[in-house]
């Protein structure tokens, strides 16, 4: 197997952890606490991916977000720095990230993103419903308007997801037909045997 060619290729770099930009529009939901639990425990094995399309075409971390804020808060409290981490003699802390492999465009790059956290529920029998959960709605939507034929482009979603997505929730209100009413209640029916039970 030949090797790829430079620029197809994934570096570590470690870099300054205040120079880390987060992505501004970055959708998922993070639970910081149990974050900072896993980076003390184990220490800080998973480092972000630097797109530069995003923020801009300033560039920032499109997965790794709240391993990046976790990293910062700990700094700022005087914690130690975890396995990982590198701590030059003036005592900043050096986050490991990693570039290349870059993405084509903007839109790309966010569909990465969301793709990057979606993907961690596949093969879990977890629905459409329970991904979103993953995510701050509202800006997933903002983020899925801006990526065209995003349907298509990401892995994670399909089009009719999408499409559920940038329609937002139906708040119209039910048929009569489709309400319970209160005069009138369900028999009870025995599991096993079938009889009703009256109320």
């Amino acid at each position: 197997m030949g090797k790829p060619a430079a620029d197809e290729r994934l570096q570590v770099r470690y870099v300054p952890l205040g120079t880390l930009e987060l992505w501004d529009r970055n959708p998922k939901r993070h639970d910081l606490d149990r974050l900072a639990a896993s980076i003390r425990q184990y220490g800080f094995k998973d480092p972000p991916k630097f797109e530069p399309s995003l923020n801009g075409g300033r560039g920032g971390i499109v997965e790794g977000n709240g391993r990046a804020e976790v990293l910062r808060a700990m700094q700022d409290a005087g914690e130690e720095a975890p396995r990982g981490i590198g701590v030059d003699d003036a005592g900043t802390w050096h986050a490991p990230v990693l570039f290349g492999v870059d993405a084509a465009s903007r839109a790309e790059a966010e569909a990465y993103g969301v793709d990057h956290n979606a993907l961690t529920l596949g093969g879990s029998g977890f629905g459409f419903e329970d991904l979103v959960q993953l995510f701050d709605e509202e800006s997933l939507q903002q983020v899925l308007e801006g990526i065209p034929d995003a349907g298509s482009l990401l892995a994670s979603l399909d089009q009719v997801d999408v499409d559920a997505l940038l329609a937002g929730p139906d708040f119209k209100p039910a048929g009569a037909e489709d309400q319970s009413r209160l005069d009138q209640k369900a028999p009870i029916v025995c599991p096993q045997c079938g009889a009703e039970i009256p109320r």
